[in-house]
């Protein structure tokens, strides 16, 4: 009789929501009622065992751990960038292989003496994890904010800088900032 009424019900009423918001909904109630522990209680209320929610969630994590990035740690291990470097040699140059050029974009700044300040933009080889100066900007005096032309003219420059294909790549930004400087 219950299954009669709630087909005459869904007849009159349907749900109108999307299906992925079904099915999420019918996969909530499903993991809720995995729970061994799970009780209403006669006010309305729903007490599950901490424990078992505490497993639960601990097997979850380590089911899921390769999603999660740590803060602070690298996307991927750039411990290539260090055996070029020692298979080289006393040389602080890494290079990159043929065809990669899948970057990740680095801004650094640096204080001269003279208060001034450079903003270099680096980039960052996904494949190694060595650095490479595109462009460098200096901006002096009373500037207390970057002028508006800077983000579209560095665009400009780093697209040129990629068409060329000339790196140099350092193990790490210091070094491709230092190298920038002694060119100049």
């Amino acid at each position: 009789m219950l299954k009669v009424l709630k087909r005459v019900f869904n007849v009159l009423y349907p749900d109108r929501r999307p299906d992925w918001e079904q099915k999420r909904e019918r996969e909530f109630i499903q993991a809720a009622n995995s729970f061994k522990t799970l009780r209403v209680t006669p006010e309305g209320g729903v007490f599950i065992d901490p424990e078992e929610l505490r497993e639960q969630i601990v097997s979850a994590r380590e089911q899921l751990k390769h999603l999660v990035h740590k803060p602070g740690a690298p996307s991927r291990p750039y411990k290539a960038a260090a055996d070029l470097k020692v298979e080289q040699g006393a040389s602080l140059i890494v290079e990159a292989p043929e065809g990669a050029l899948d970057c990740i974009e680095v801004v650094a700044w640096r204080r001269l003496p003279s208060g001034s300040a450079v903003r270099y933009v680096c980039l960052q080889s996904t494949s190694t994890g060595g650095y490479s100066v595109a462009t460098a900007s200096l901006f002096s005096g009373a500037i207390e904010s970057l002028p508006t032309w800077v983000d579209g003219n560095t665009n400009r420059q780093i697209a040129n800088v990629l068409q060329l294909g000339d790196f140099h790549w350092y193990a790490t930004v210091s070094e491709a900032m230092d190298a920038w400087d002694a060119e100049i």
